[in-house]
C-alpha cells in the first residue's frame, strides 16, 4: 500500500511538472511573440531622426570654354565642389527639419534669402527638392580668387508627399549660373540664377520581361550582413555559389549595403562586386543584387549620397551578364509607418528614374515585405516582387493578389522561409518543421494553377551572429533569424535541403559532395 502510494505520489509530481512545463512553454511562447511583434514594428525606429550628412563632392567638372583669368587648380574644384554639393544638400535638410538657421554655413547675399524663403516655401506647403547630380563648367574666376562663377547642369528631384501620401513627384534637368565668394569661413554660394528646368522623361520599359530562376538569398555564415563586404572572401562565395547550384539553385539574390557603396574611397568593395559576379557567371547563376540595404532614413537630405551609390554601382551591374535584374530596395513598406508612406513613394521613384537613366537596360524590381503593396509602382516596375512569411495556406491567396496587379509582368517571390531554431523540445520550431513548412509554401507557390515565375528561398546558410541592424537587437529574434539556412554552420544539410532540391529539380550531378 505504501509503495503504491510512493508510485501515484510521484506520478502526480510527474504530471504537475509537465503541466507547469508547458504552461511556462505557454507564457515564454507568448512573450516571445509579443517581442517578435514589437520586434517588427518598431524595426526602423532608430533610423526615423539621422544626422546631417556630410557632403560629398558631387560635381562633374567640364572644361571652360575660354580662358579664366585665373586657373582653376585641382585644390580648387575640390574646395568649390564641396562648397556647391554642401550648399544643396544644407538646402534639403533645412527643408526637411524647417532649420533656416542651418543655410548660413554654406549661402550668403542673395543666394541665403532665397534660401530662407525656400525653407519657409517648404515648411507652409510639403514641398522638397534633391539634387541628385551636378555638372560644373567654370565661365569666370577672379585673379585673386575671391569670386568664382560656373555654368550648372543638374538633376533635381521635387516632391509633395503628405504622411500617407505622393501628391507630387518630378525630376527636372536645371540649368543656371552659380557665383560663390570666398569669405573668411570658406567658399559660400552668393548667387544662383536658374535659366531653365525640363523636366525628365523616364525611358520606356523594356518589351520583353526578365526571366529568373528559383534560387536562394546569400549571406557567408559567418560574416552575414554589415560584416560581408568588409570581409569579403571571394573563396567562401564560390565554395556558397557552388552550394546553391547543387541544391538546384539558378540565382542568387545578394545585398550592397549603403555605408560600404558610399565610402568615400569604394573602389575595394566595387571590385569585390565585380568578382562576385564573375563567379555567378562561371557558376551559372543568375545575380539579383539588392540596393540601399541598411541606408539610414528617408530624408531628402540624404538623396545626394544615394544618387552616389547608383553612380557607383550601375556601371558595374550594367556590364555584368550575370545580373538579371536589380532590386532597388528590400522591404520599404516597413519604413511606411515610421518614416510616412509618401516619403518613402517620393524616394522609390526618384532612384527608379535614376536607375532608368543611367543603365536603362537593367530590369528593375521592388522586394515588398507582403503582397499587399503589389501594386505600388508596379506599372514603372519589370517585375512584381514580394516576400511571403505568412503561413503556408495564405500563400495561393497572396500570390494571386500579387498576379493579378501585375497584369502579365512577373511575379517573383523573392524571400520565403522558416526557421529551424529549437530552444526547447521543438520550440518554436526544428528542423523537420521548417522542412514540412517550407515544402508546404513551395508547393502552393510552384504548383499554383498560376505559378510564381521564380521563388528566392532565405537562407543558403545557418548565421553563426546576426547584426542587431538588420533584426534588431532581441537576443530571441537573433536566435530564430540565425537559423533560416539550408545548411548550418558547420556545412551540415538540414532536411530542408532536400526539399529545396526536390522542388527545384536538381539533377543527381548538382550534389554538394560534388
Amino acid at each position: 500500500m505504501t509503495r503504491r502510494v510512493r508510485i501515484a505520489a510521484q506520478v502526480a509530481a510527474a504530471l504537475v511538472f509537465v503541466a507547469g512545463l508547458w504552461a511556462a512553454l505557454g507564457a515564454t511562447a507568448e512573450v516571445y511573440r509579443q517581442l517578435e511583434e514589437r520586434e517588427v514594428t518598431h524595426r526602423y525606429l532608430a533610423e526615423a531622426v539621422t544626422p546631417v550628412p556630410g557632403a560629398r563632392d558631387m560635381v562633374d567638372w567640364q572644361a571652360p570654354r575660354a580662358a579664366l583669368a585665373r586657373p582653376l587648380t585641382e585644390g580648387d574644384a575640390v574646395q568649390i565642389g564641396r562648397a556647391i554639393t554642401s550648399a544643396w544638400q544644407l538646402l534639403s535638410v533645412a527643408q526637411d527639419e524647417g532649420a533656416p538657421d542651418l543655410l548660413a554655413d554654406a549661402f550668403s547675399g542673395v543666394a541665403l534669402g532665397r534660401a530662407r524663403q525656400s525653407v519657409a516655401d517648404a515648411q507652409a506647403g510639403g514641398g522638397r527638392m534633391a539634387v541628385l547630380s551636378i555638372t560644373a563648367q567654370p565661365t569666370f574666376f577672379h585673379r585673386d580668387g575671391s569670386v568664382f562663377q560656373a555654368r550648372l547642369r543638374m538633376r533635381v528631384s521635387r516632391n509633395i508627399a503628405s504622411a500617407t501620401t505622393l501628391l507630387h513627384h518630378e525630376v527636372t534637368e536645371d540649368e543656371g549660373i552659380i557665383t560663390l565668394m570666398n569669405e573668411s569661413s570658406g567658399w559660400r554660394v552668393y548667387q544662383y540664377q536658374r535659366d531653365a528646368g525640363l523636366p525628365a522623361a523616364l525611358p520606356a520599359l523594356r518589351q520583353d520581361h526578365p526571366a529568373l530562376g528559383n534560387g536562394l538569398n546569400y549571406f557567408p555564415a559567418d560574416r552575414p550582413w554589415r560584416q560581408f563586404w568588409p570581409n569579403f572572401d571571394i573563396l567562401q562565395v564560390r565554395t556558397d555559389f557552388a552550394r546553391i547550384r547543387a541544391l538546384g539553385g539558378t540565382s542568387v539574390r545578394i545585398f550592397l549595403t549603403h555605408d560600404d557603396f558610399t565610402a568615400p574611397d569604394p573602389s575595394e568593395a566595387l571590385q569585390n562586386l565585380a568578382r562576385l559576379l564573375d563567379v555567378a557567371q562561371l557558376e551559372r547563376l543568375q545575380v539579383v543584387p539588392t540596393l540601399f540595404d541598411q541606408r539610414p532614413g528617408y530624408r531628402t537630405g540624404l538623396w545626394g549620397q544615394d544618387a552616389v551609390m547608383l553612380a557607383n554601382v550601375l556601371p558595374i551591374l550594367a556590364a555584368k551578364g550575370s545580373v538579371a535584374m536589380i532590386d532597388l530596395k528590400n522591404e520599404p513598406d516597413l519604413d511606411f509607418e515610421s518614416h510616412g508612406q509618401g516619403q518613402v513613394e517620393a524616394w522609390l521613384l526618384t532612384m527608379l528614374f535614376q536607375v532608368r537613366l543611367l543603365a536603362p537596360d537593367l530590369p528593375v524590381t521592388v522586394g515588398w515585405s507582403s503582397a499587399r503593396y503589389a501594386g505600388v509602382l508596379a506599372p514603372l516596375l519589370d517585375a512584381i516582387s514580394y516576400h511571403d512569411y505568412t503561413p503556408p495556406g495564405e500563400s495561393l491567396s497572396a500570390l494571386q493578389a500579387a498576379h493579378q496587379a501585375a497584369g502579365d509582368k512577373p511575379v517573383l517571390v523573392t524571400e520565403i522561409g522558416y526557421t529551424s531554431y529549437d530552444a526547447l523540445l521543438g520550440w518554436p520550431a526544428s528542423e523537420t518543421a521548417q522542412a514540412q513548412a517550407l515544402d508546404a509554401r513551395l508547393d502552393a507557390l510552384l504548383n499554383a494553377p498560376r505559378p510564381a515565375d521564380a521563388v528566392m528561398v532565405w537562407t543558403l546558410t545557418d548565421f553563426v551572429q546576426v547584426d542587431p541592424g538588420a533584426v534588431g537587437a532581441n537576443p530571441l529574434i537573433r536566435k530564430r533569424q540565425a537559423a533560416y539556412g539550408m545548411v548550418d554552420i558547420h556545412g551540415r544539410e538540414k532536411p530542408a535541403a532536400d526539399v529545396l532540391r526536390r522542388h527545384f529539380g536538381a539533377t543527381p550531378s548538382e550534389s554538394i559532395a560534388d
